[in-house]
């Protein structure tokens, strides 16, 4: 069982970072295709432990939860063809499933992150969980001072949120910044030197253990 990243995997993406070109892409395709099998191998052996926590994720293997390394550059105005960064989102049905809350890790020289929740919600579902938070807004703050959440996560993800407080609550919520989220979710960065270590399977799993417990405030909601 693969527990950690190899250094090569930052390697590679360190030089296409500084040759982004489809010509240096099929020059490298080898190393492209080491990269990308050492990276679902790493992902494929936290797949076990993730499903016993939250079985809501299905079983399936890593390559259906893993963005593909292509940009999409219909509307961007940078027109460089790669990403520079590795990444998966493990939910119900992979990762074409936003819809849900999930687990995401994200490999990128000096930018890597892992967290969970959910991001860009549809507008039922963002209603949905905010009339949760009102009614159960206890809860729902345990579960961001908890401990264990407390120690990878300063809070929720703050991107993207309302100025004022979205219709149908009272203006006097004694937490209305809690209803100004348009995403739910949870970010945790970490370097280079912690993913290419010995233990990172492990420090994954406990990020995500950190953030089951928002998942599955936000899946009751969506029930």
């Amino acid at each position: 069982m693969k527990d950690k990243v190899s250094p090569f995997v930052f390697e590679f993406l360190n030089d296409l970072s500084q040759n982004n070109s489809r010509e240096w892409f099929a020059n490298n395709k080898e190393r492209w295709e080491a990269v990308r099998a050492d990276f679902l191998e790493f992902v494929d052996g936290i797949m076990p432990d993730l499903y016993k926590m939250d079985s809501t994720i299905g079983i399936q293997s890593a390559d259906k939860c893993m963005y593909r390394i292509y940009r999409d550059l219909r509307f961007s105005a940078d027109k460089t063809p790669f990403k520079t960064h590795l990444a998966v989102y493990i939910a119900t049905g992979g990762v074409k499933q936003h819809g849900r809350p999930g687990y995401y890790l994200h490999i990128q020289n000096d930018n890597s992150s892992l967290g969970g929740g959910i991001y860009m919600p549809q507008p039922n579902v963002l209603a949905a969980i905010r009339k949760e938070i009102f009614y159960n807004v206890d809860v729902f703050r345990d579960i961001l001072n908890n401990e264990h959440y407390r120690h990878y996560f300063d809070g929720l993800w703050q991107i993207d949120t309302l100025k004022q407080l979205p219709k149908g609550f009272p203006k006097d919520f004694e937490y209305a910044d809690f209803l100004k989220n348009k995403h739910y979710a949870s970010m945790h960065n970490f370097d280079n030197d912690t993913a290419t270590s010995s233990g990172f399977r492990d420090y994954v799993l406990s990020g995500f253990r950190a953030t089951y417990p928002l998942n599955k405030f936000i899946i009751d909601a969506m029930n």
